[in-house]
């Protein structure tokens, strides 16, 4: 369960945000990557070439598992994010396939990918023409000097079934699923992804809320009864606010369609973490143990990400000209989240 979202309506202003929402703890760490690191996909025991890459962007990644190669969320030096939330109606292949003319890429390194090579997302839709995609089992992913832990084996023979949000600093939004076996690419001017059904199921599920509206409901003479609304708000009666996907889809948009103003851009951060706020999903609530884990939000404009974590209530800010992506004598390292408060 995930909730990714950016404030679209903002004039001037290019700023997005997600939660991370799981079950098993994940140990995220902020990876801090420079230009001209040299990458390699997964290796595919077939034959077939695995994608290799040097990185032309630098960014910064959250990582998991102890996957320092993995970008569950990034944003990168030109202003571009990604974002990679749950979906298991994805389908790809769980093994590679056969020798060909382009080289076989794994869903897992896709985000470093991503982050490393593109600038817009009309880059990041050119460049899935030149890769043939397939899943690789967590059992394949894992280092074979490191033991597993009892949570993640019992997930060893399954695949991370992933979708993506991709923005840019242009306003462009992008969504990336992958279905029989190939990827689907959709434009996404609303901006919001959650995660299951697929993303066109959801806007096609807006149809059932086109009466929500922030302008509150009138007097209404009913029968000679004058019936008064309840109070400010009376316009969203029947937001949903479970923690559903199909809800929070809904409570994301209402939010992205309102925030139509912010007069700087740590105001604009700050409308990100207020939208946040209300998709998020606290321990206990949800009885398969998801819950938010951590939520950033990202400035495409100024290359500014904002980390917070479950357990505090402070706000780490990256600069991703001062940590140096740009520079490829630049060390790379990881930076720890922000840890609970006394």
């Amino acid at each position: 369960m995930c909730t990714d979202l950016r404030l679209a309506r903002l004039p001037g202003r290019h700023v997005s945000g997600r939660t991370m929402d799981f079950v098993q703890e994940l140990g995220s760490r902020l990876q801090v990557v420079p230009v001209g690191q040299e990458w390699s996909a997964t290796a595919t025991g077939t034959g077939a070439d695995p994608l290799r890459w040097t990185s032309t962007r630098g960014y910064v990644a959250l990582d998991a598992f102890g996957f320092d190669w993995v970008a569950c969320d990034g944003l990168n030096d030109a202003g571009l994010s990604i974002a990679t939330l749950w979906l298991p109606e994805t389908d790809l292949p769980t093994t590679a396939p056969g020798p060909g003319p382009r080289p076989a890429l794994d869903l897992a390194n896709v985000g470093a990918w991503i982050l490393g090579t593109c600038a817009t997302v009309a880059e990041v839709r050119d460049a899935f023409a030149g890769v043939r995609m397939w899943n690789a089992p967590i059992r394949r992913l894992w280092p074979a000097d490191r033991v597993m832990p009892d949570d993640i084996a019992q997930l060893a023979d399954r695949c991370f079934p992933l979708h993506l949000a991709v923005h840019d600093a242009l306003g462009g939004d992008l969504v990336i699923e992958f279905l029989n076996g190939t990827p689907v690419i959709h434009d996404n001017p609303i901006g919001v992804l959650t995660n299951s059904p697929t993303f066109e199921w959801h806007t096609t599920n807006l149809r059932n809320y086109l009466a929500l509206t922030t302008v509150n409901a009138k007097p209404v003479n009913l029968m000679g009864i004058q019936v008064d609304p309840t109070g400010n708000g009376s316009g969203l009666l029947g937001l949903p606010g479970d923690v559903t996907p199909p809800s929070r889809y809904i409570r994301a948009t209402m939010l992205a369609a309102v925030s139509a103003g912010a007069s700087t851009p740590r105001a604009a951060v700050n409308q990100v973490f207020h939208a946040l706020d209300l998709v998020h999903v606290p321990r206990q609530v949800a009885a398969s143990g998801d819950y938010t884990q951590w939520q950033v939000a990202r400035d495409h404009d100024t290359g500014t990400y904002y980390l917070r974590s479950y357990d505090s209530w402070e706000t780490h800010v990256h600069d991703l000209h001062d940590l140096g992506v740009s520079d490829p004598s630049t060390r790379r390292r990881a930076l720890p989240l922000p840890t609970a408060q006394a």
